[in-house]
């Protein structure tokens, strides 16, 4: 675990890089701490949300929300080199939701897992890239709006592009 320099000269412990680099650089430890708990609470609320859902229920909101979420991930992801499968894993998790979308809002809950976990590495990947995020965050925002308003389409989703080395 990092520590930090508080004013007084005690180190205290960062609980995360984010903490150090990213979202929480202003705030206090325990601000920090409390935010990034309620974002979990969140995301937890949400996961739970899409593994509960009837299987063809429409769900315009719930999709909004995936898509600001997932979105934001999906193109931090693009931008920076990320762990294993998740840049293309986003990607596919974001196109899922648009296809919903596009299907008159219609919830696929075969996707619940997988979008579930989705949004925990979006989450993750915002907290530790908050610079990142934000410069990303007004087109997930304009996507969300289109998937709750039903005019999103098919093609608002670029297939991501795959250094060569990555499939071999």
């Amino acid at each position: 675990m990092a520590k930090a320099t508080t004013k007084s000269g005690q180190r205290q412990p960062t609980h995360s890089r984010a903490m150090k680099n990213g979202i929480y650089r202003k705030a206090s430890p325990i601000e920090a701490l409390m935010v990034r708990q309620s974002m979990q609470a969140d995301v937890v609320n949400l996961g739970l949300h899409c593994m509960m859902t009837d299987h063809g229920s429409e769900q315009p909101e719930m999709l909004a929300s995936l898509a600001y979420l997932i979105g934001i991930g999906a193109e931090i992801a693009r931008a920076i080199p990320v762990a294993g499968n998740n840049r293309p894993g986003l990607h596919q998790a974001l196109a899922a939701v648009v296809d919903m979308a596009v299907d008159g809002h219609r919830w696929d809950s075969s996707w619940g897992a997988q979008l579930s976990h989705a949004v925990e590495i979006s989450i993750d990947l915002f907290c530790s890239y908050r610079n990142l995020g934000r410069r990303f965050e007004p087109g997930a925002r304009l996507l969300s709006h289109e998937v709750k308003a039903g005019t999103v389409g098919t093609d608002a989703i670029r297939p991501v592009e795959l250094p060569s080395e990555a499939l071999q």
